[in-house]
């Protein structure tokens, strides 16, 4: 409600202004996590528990390599702040973040590390499982720490959508006139997302799948950047590229995946599989338009010769 409010009282405005809270709240409380979790446990064995095995969390960083270069391209949160500042400043901005986000989940990690040496049940949130352990403050500075990064994200999913329902989409029915956008459906947008939006919850959740499921969808847009200087307009490579991409993120949310695609036999096995092979098939989706224009081109200039 407090996400919404904000987001609604100055849109993509109030949303970088309180990155800026955000940022400094989230350091305090992870610094604050990390006082708790530390001294409860022996360094060493912090920095050394676990094997490097692809069925240990191995399988998992692969499906993060694999999706970068797709998953940024539909995140609001990267796309929105690129288009609204300058090239060049948003440029050393993300590369700025990239090398701080990486401390940051490398720093938050010692908490799944710290459940792992101490036997305790996770079950799909280990921020969570952790805090309620480590007693009332713990918990609390978890909360926080959770809270702060899905309102980060959720802000400009807010804006993002109703600028889409508002703005992008009747200038794509042509319907746009001179006059400014409604702010009235933008508003009702936001509202209604964010009810219809935590439906969802009370199924059950699993605090990676917001972003493993729907990073998996849109793995068709890494082929359209990755080699979009091979074409200057294709809109079927764009198409069978990015829907393939989107049927088999849906398939694998659903579980109709079979079973011969898992790589491995982790716990994200399965997860992999369909990105590696949904990146073939979806570059391979890309490339066949290309390849069909050049052979029916050699084919005319053979029959005019």
């Amino acid at each position: 409600v407090f996400t919404l409010a904000y987001s609604l009282k100055g849109g993509l405005r109030s949303s970088i202004f309180t990155d800026v809270i955000q940022a400094f709240v989230f350091v305090f409380f992870v610094g604050a996590v990390l006082f708790l979790i530390i001294p409860a446990n022996d360094t060493s064995a912090l920095l050394t528990n676990g094997e490097f095995r692809l069925n240990a969390g191995f399988d998992l960083l692969l499906v993060a390599l694999l999706q970068l270069f797709s998953y940024p391209f539909h995140d609001p949160v990267l796309t929105d702040r690129g288009f609204v500042n300058k090239e060049k400043t948003m440029l050393k901005s993300f590369v700025v973040a990239g090398l701080l986000g990486f401390v940051a989940v490398f720093i938050f990690s010692l908490v799944g590390v710290h459940a792992r040496l101490n036997g305790i049940e996770v079950m799909g949130n280990a921020p969570a499982a952790v805090g309620q352990s480590l007693g009332l403050a713990a918990l609390f500075f978890m909360s926080v720490v959770m809270m702060t990064s899905a309102g980060s994200t959720l802000d400009s999913t807010f804006t993002s959508l109703a600028k889409s329902l508002a703005v992008d989409l009747p200038r794509l029915a042509k319907r746009a006139s001179d006059k400014l956008p409604s702010m009235r459906v933008g508003a009702v947008v936001m509202i209604i997302f964010a009810f219809a939006g935590n439906l969802p919850m009370f199924a059950g959740t699993d605090i990676l799948k917001a972003t493993t499921i729907s990073g998996t969808m849109v793995m068709g847009l890494a082929p359209v950047f990755l080699f979009y200087g091979f074409t200057r307009w294709s809109p079927w490579s764009f198409h069978l590229s990015f829907w393939t991409g989107l049927g088999l993120g849906v398939l694998l949310a659903v579980g109709l995946i079979p079973a011969s695609w898992a790589i491995g036999d982790g716990k994200y096995a399965m997860l992999l599989g369909v990105n590696a092979y949904g990146f073939l098939i979806c570059t391979a989706g890309f490339f066949t338009p290309l390849l069909l224009r050049r052979l029916a081109g050699r084919s005319l200039a053979a029959g005019e010769a």
